[in-house]
């Protein structure tokens, strides 16, 4: 295959190999058999609506795209509607929802906040309407009643005390943590610590154990690093750290001895073993007469010659490991794997007994053969015991140090979370009363992404649950309380965060029993219809995951009789889709060799990967040009960047030429998803400006500095050889201090404003770099942006938001927040859930819940990396740390066994992933792997796997390796998007003039202080003070919240919430009492008091003062708002109570004639009237317009 070039420089289209069976089977039986999909699409909604059913407790597997999201909103909507017989719903705070990722919180949180609020504002047919599919029910069955309650779910959802329970697992445990921190023995004002902070604590408590380790223990530390090999010693300790919940607190001792336990490992250490190997068992007088025979023969094969010189070294006095390695060589492989041949030819086993006796191995072992067969397994055990021992000695310190770092902030990590929790909500006489106080407010569970939970998470889910089951409420018949489960096992593909699809597996069949012994059956849905992907590309996947050769289940250990084929239903069964299979991009003959000092992940230019990063670039420009289309709500039309998505397994030199590639076929590209932030050119721009601020006499800072984007001094020839040549010890700042070429002087003006703000926190250092214009107008992110492109964006502000971050938690200074970020390794995370109109390069895990219409995977054909954790955890939190299969005791060679077989099964539930994806076309590609002469694929790469697949559907079995294959057909060429652009008028001359200033910035300024800019001085605060403040204040409160009372309760409550105040004189709370009823009863009043009105309204708006522009924020005591006018009303307790108008404060009418004329502009056309009802009295002024004109005109300086 190729993307060539064609007349003008545009890619031509690809030839391809279209097999005659390309149309068969799924796509045709789609499109022929509509009577069969119509009823797969109404058993599909069957599911959904089964799955939603509020009164059931349900487990629904579903495939990916068959709408999973929209059946947890649906069934949350249920809940909260009301139910049969006019019952209410479930309220808000009694249904929780447990999500994955904070994304799919919010995403769920925002598609249900569009639903309530779109019924809040519908007309009641529309609302009828969309009630009845939501419940399949009769839209006339719906009571008004019904429809008002749906129309408040709104406004309720919004008032619910700390909002919709829609969150993370680790947000659900941080509210539980911090609602019973005594029983969970943390700390009230515990802080989550974010992975960077856990990083930093991390590496710190591992450099203090490492420092102690070398003066203290050095034989630990030594057995480490030679464990670690490259990597160092403090690789190994670090495998602790996902364990750490297994083994803080664990006595080392105790560990060990468990350890020895489980390997079986001998008494003798490892050195003496192989001592004794060499020494006393060593069966010195038969080696040396078959030495000695051998050495007599005048013609040895080179089987027997090689028997002799190592057995010569066995008996010489060389180092005991040297010789038992040299010894061992005769009996195992170079891979460590047991000879199949004696060691010795069949001559000299006839004619040397003593050589047969001893190293016999192909017919039965002799007596050295089997001592050492055993011998190596003893060692093996030893070995792996003493690196352990050394892990466990250095390790526990570690995880000891790390845990006092986190005690010492009072912080938590996510792993803390999880495990306080499990704790608080299984702890013996501590459960019981958790659970009893969270089972009254806790109705309904709802788990999404339940693959994805580890043990630790189902264990406190399940602490939950079966409280459900046993608590209160447990049998009632009306209203049950419910457990809504939805997954996938086959999209579980986060191992390495604890996700365990065998233990969803188990936990299903456990909610089947459950479900069973209770109501005789369990609701469980299958949703298996899709209505995203295309019928190709669902028959494309079917066919990659029900080949023979899985020999069951590909994606779990569910036994192979127990494996149902995999099958997904379209619901496009009328838009015609594809899916490429591109031959693999090879080797070619005049390839370069990378130079010796190129980066380990450097890429040449003629590589297979490179070569291949163009030709996607190149198809993909082909494809936007000549307008190859896509579907759009049921229409073809011409491809756009945004339409496609590039999925890799990891960030690699082939994630950045495909990168690379883009940009030079001027294609707009999203860049990487994650990014390291020193990484960034952009970031270290930005991190130049601090340097020099630090040190100007730094000259390559300086010399980056003039070249890079703040300066923009690209001519070396005209602008840095001048500075930099003949300098005779002076620095480049000096030079540049003394040019005279105005070229210069942006350039020394920039600088010199380094220099000046250096004392700034970092933060604002930083802003103003990037803010301030100059004189061309530009400011420092429009060079930045020109020379960088908008992808720079997002670092920086990266970077921003740490120095903020910084200058709030630590001493502001710009060299200590340098040395932060010079240290820091963390990743950034770009959110690349909306295309935004470029294409997006990601890698499948980031990838996860999302979708595009075409999907490219182009990293396929590399086999599953090997296993590079020798840590393994036994029964019993035992761990054990083998470096290497060939160096595993039986008990870890099954252990590892296990986990390859657990590796290669999600490998395979990352290809689903990455192949659901695809809504309208996929394409899968590869560079070369391998020997230059092989296939250029493993055997069990997601290549191998996709050709079967396709060779399945195509009937292509005679297919040549270099052929495209591909199934199915897409509809012809449409207008490219791109032509919309032609025609155009050029923009105008001011579209390129810099915008006008906007002004100065309003000031902000409390209401009460518009008369001036300082604080008033209050009167001095004695204990008179103070009774006046507590008395307004409460009667603010009663008018506040009276009015909305029956006037016959009013009197009764105000009674009862009075006597909470327990301080007060019986007689000053029967005055406040009768003030505030005088007040309300008063029947000149009555109106102030009307339903309708609001109390302590805000209003928020800018008028003009003397000092310019002024935003106020305050609120008002009362506010009526009728057809015809806009009431305000203030509330003041002051005695006594001004005896007319002109008396009152004139800081009052200020405040009052803000707020008017800011509502004027709210309800235009209204009359806004305004008033002060004293307490005192009661007495009501109403403000007359012209007082209130003029306190505006002397707020603004015009009287």
């Amino acid at each position: 295959m190729s993307a060539c070039r064609g007349q003008n420089g545009r890619p031509t289209a690809l030839t391809m190999r279209v097999s005659p069976g390309a149309m068969n089977g799924f796509r045709r039986a789609a499109m022929t058999d509509t009577d069969t999909l119509d009823r797969s699409y109404v058993r599909a909604q069957q599911a959904q609506a089964d799955a939603a059913l509020p009164d059931r407790s349900a487990w629904v597997e579903a495939h990916a795209g068959s709408g999973k999201t929209k059946v947890l909103i649906d069934r949350v909507a249920r809940l909260l509607l009301r139910r049969d017989g006019g019952r209410p719903g479930a309220a808000p705070d009694t249904i929780l929802c447990v999500t994955y990722t904070k994304a799919a919180a919010n995403e769920m949180l925002g598609r249900l906040f569009r639903t309530l609020g779109s019924w809040s504002v519908a007309n009641d047919e529309e609302l009828r309407a969309e009630l009845a599919r939501l419940e399949h029910r009769d839209p006339g069955s719906y009571e008004p009643s019904d429809l008002d309650a749906a129309r408040a779910l709104f406004a309720q959802a919004l008032e619910t005390p700390g909002g919709l329970r829609i969150e993370t697992i680790h947000a659900f445990c941080a509210r539980i943590l911090r609602r019973f921190p005594l029983e969970a023995r943390v700390s009230p004002g515990f802080t989550e610590i974010e992975d960077r902070e856990a990083d930093e604590l991390w590496s710190h408590a591992m450099r203090d154990e490492i420092l102690s380790a070398a003066d203290t223990d050095p034989d630990a530390l030594a057995a480490l690093s030679e464990a670690g090999g490259g990597l160092g010693a403090a690789a190994i300790p670090a495998a602790l750290r996902s364990v750490a919940t297994d083994l803080t607190g664990r006595d080392p001792d105790e560990l060990k001895s468990q350890v020895k336990d489980a390997l079986d490992a001998p008494d003798e250490s490892a050195a003496d073993l192989v001592e004794n190997a060499m020494g006393c068992d060593l069966p010195r007088a038969d080696i040396q007469a078959i030495v000695s025979l051998l050495s007599g023969e005048t013609s040895l094969k080179k089987t027997d010659a090689d028997l002799m010189d190592k057995l010569v070294d066995c008996l010489s006095t060389c180092p005991a490991e040297d010789r038992f390695d040299t010894y061992c060589s005769l009996f195992l492989t170079q891979a460590g794997d047991w000879k199949k041949s004696n060691p010795y030819t069949k001559a000299i086993g006839d004619l040397c007994t003593e050589a047969a006796a001893l190293y016999q191995m192909k017919d039965g072992d002799g007596s050295e053969a089997f001592r050492i067969r055993n011998l190596l397994e003893r060692l093996k055990a030893r070995r792996a015991y003493e690196t352990t021992a050394a892990l466990i000695d250095i390790g526990l310190p570690v995880l000891s140090g790390y845990a006092s770092g986190k005690r010492a902030r009072a912080a938590l990590d996510f792993d803390d979370l999880i495990e306080r929790t499990k704790r608080l909500l299984t702890a013996p006489g501590i459960a019981e009363w958790v659970l009893y106080k969270l089972d009254g407010g806790l109705n309904h569970i709802l788990l999404d992404e339940a693959q994805d939970t580890s043990p630790s998470q189902w264990v406190l889910i399940n602490a939950l649950v079966t409280e459900f089951r046993a608590g209160m409420g447990a049998e009632r018949a009306v209203d049950p309380r419910t457990q809504f489960t939805v997954g996938d096992k086959k999209q579980s593909i986060y191992s390495f965060q604890g996700a365990d699809p065998e233990r969803f597996l188990q936990e299903k069949q456990a909610f089947i029993a459950a479900e069973e012994s209770r109501h005789g059956q369990a609701n469980l849905p299958d949703m298996t219809m899709s209505f995203r992907s295309t019928p190709e590309v669902l028959g494309f996947v079917d066919a990659v995951f029900n080949q023979d050769s899985f020999a069951g289940d590909p994606f779990s250990d569910m036994p192979p009789d127990e494996a149902d084929e995999l099958r997904h239903v379209a619901r496009r069964g009328n838009e015609a889709g594809r899916v490429d299979l591109w031959p693999i991009t090879p080797h070619t003959e005049e390839e370069e060799g990378d130079p010796w000092d190129a980066p380990l992940d450097h890429i040449s230019e003629s590589s297979p990967r490179n070569r291949l990063a163009k030709k996607i670039a190149a198809e993909i420009r082909r494809m936007v040009d000549e307008g190859e289309p896509v579907w759009r709500k049921g229409e073809p039309q011409g491809a756009r960047p945004e339409d496609f998505l590039i999925l890799v397994r990891k960030r690699g030199a082939l994630f950045n030429a495909l990168i690379r590639a883009l940009k030079d076929e001027r294609l707009p590209v999203a860049g990487a998803d994650r990014l390291v932030l020193l990484d960034h050119i952009g970031v270290q721009d930005c991190l130049n400006l601090i340097r020099f601020a630090l040190f100007p006499s730094d000259d390559l800072t300086l010399a980056e500095i003039l070249r890079g984007p703040f300066c923009g001094l690209i001519d070396d020839d005209n602008h840095l050889f001048p500075l930099a040549h003949g300098r005779k010890g002076e620095s480049l700042w000096d030079r540049l201090q003394a040019a005279t070429d105005p070229v210069f002087a942006p350039a020394r003006a920039f600088c010199e404003d380094l220099l000046a703000h250096r004392d700034l926190p970092a933060f604002d250092f930083l802003s103003r770099a990037l803010t301030l214009r100059r004189e061309d107008r530009l400011s420092g992110w429009d060079r930045l942006i020109q020379r960088l492109g908008e992808p720079a964006r997002d670092p920086v502000s990266a970077l921003i938001d740490r120095a903020l971050g910084y200058d709030m938690g630590e001493a502001a200074s710009l060299q200590l927040f340098l040395a932060e970020i010079e240290s820091d390794t963390s990743q950034l995370k770009r959110d690349l859930a909306e295309a935004n109109g470029e294409i997006r390069v990601m890698t499948v895990h980031g990838a996860k819940g999302l979708q595009a219409p075409i999907v490219i995977l182009p990293d396929t054909t590399g086999a599953e990396k090997a296993d590079t954790n020798g840590l393994f955890m036994l029964d019993g939190g035992i761990p054990v740390y083998s470096k290497r299969a060939s160096e595993d005791p039986p008990v870890i060679a099954a252990r590892r066994l296990a986990r390859q077989t657990a590796q290669a099964r999600e490998s395979r539930r990352l290809l689903y992933v990455a192949l659901t994806r695809a809504e309208d076309r996929l394409i899968i590609a590869g560079a070369h792997h391998g020997a230059k002469t092989g296939a250029g694929y493993s055997d069990t790469s997601w290549y191998a796997l996709c050709r079967q697949g396709m060779l399945s559907l195509t009937g292509g079995a005679d297919a040549e390796e270099g052929e495209i294959l591909t199934y199915g057909e897409i509809q012809p060429a449409v207008a490219p998007a791109s032509t919309a652009q032609e025609g155009r008028a050029p923009a105008p001359a001011w579209t390129r003039q810099p915008a006008p200033g906007t002004g100065p910035t309003p000031r902000i300024r409390a209401p009460s202080r518009l008369l001036t800019d300082t604080a008033p001085v209050s009167k001095p605060f004695g204990p008179a003070r103070a009774a006046a403040l507590k008395r307004g204040k409460l009667i603010h409160t009663l008018l506040q919240y009276l009015p909305e009372l029956a006037p016959d309760a009013r009197e009764a409550a105000a009674r009862t919430w009075l006597t909470r105040h327990a301080e007060l004189e019986e007689s000053a709370r029967a005055e406040i009492l009768s003030v505030t009823l005088g007040a309300l009863n008063a029947p000149d009043f009555g109106h102030v008091f009307a339903p309708g009105g609001r109390s302590e309204a805000a209003i928020v708006g800018e008028i003009d003062t003397a000092s310019g522009p002024t935003i106020i924020n305050g609120r008002v005591d009362r506010l009526l708002v009728s057809e015809a006018q806009v009431l305000i009303i203030d509330y003041k307790t002051d005695r006594p109570a001004p005896a007319r108008v002109e008396d009152v404060d004139a800081s009052y009418i200020a405040q009052m004639a803000a707020y008017a004329h800011i509502l004027s502009d709210t309800w235009p056309g209204r009359a806004v009237r305004a008033g002060l009802l004293y307490t005192d009295g009661p007495v009501l002024f109403e403000l007359p317009a012209s007082l209130l004109q003029n306190s505006l005109k002397r707020l603004a300086g015009r009287l």
